[in-house]
């Protein structure tokens, strides 16, 4: 897996270097990043995607996707974006009111071919750590 390394160690930080599944305190040495929806089920590589694992936590989980997948994952995401690991260029949204809606974000709508983020008014269109796209729904965005 080609993760930049200013990636890794953000999750090593965002996780307080533990593992995200059994909290045992892991060395930077001793990681591996676990797809938290899994390759083979759609999942990418995305930060809010990746959680830090221990070998044993990682070879447990398998392919198999959590329960409370999209909770975390949509937590995950905003928690993301509000330490600036996802971009947002080339949209005409100020800042300050993408950070709002973002907040708002109550479901995923679709993972592949890349993650797609909803909530009441807008939908969000993520790939490689950017919002590539915005879609308003149902109302008209005003300045």
């Amino acid at each position: 897996m080609n993760i930049p390394n200013s990636e890794k160690i953000y999750i090593y930080e965002r996780e307080k270097k533990r593992c995200f599944y059994c909290g045992k305190n892991l060395k930077y040495r001793q990681i591996t990043l676990d797809h938290y929806i899994p390759k083979s089920k759609g999942g990418t590589k995305e930060v809010f995607n990746l959680v830090l694992s221990c070998r044993k936590c990682n070879r447990l989980k398998g392919n198999r996707i959590p329960r409370d997948y999209e909770k975390r994952i949509i937590s995950l995401f905003q928690q993301a974006f509000g330490d600036g690991m996802i971009k947002s260029e080339k949209l005409i949204i100020p800042r300050e009111d993408l950070e709002e809606q973002i907040l708002y974000i109550d479901r995923i709508e679709y993972i592949e071919p890349n993650f797609v983020f909803q909530s009441k008014y807008m939908r969000f269109y993520i790939k490689n750590n950017t919002i590539e796209r915005i879609i308003l729904l149902g109302r008209k965005y005003e300045d």
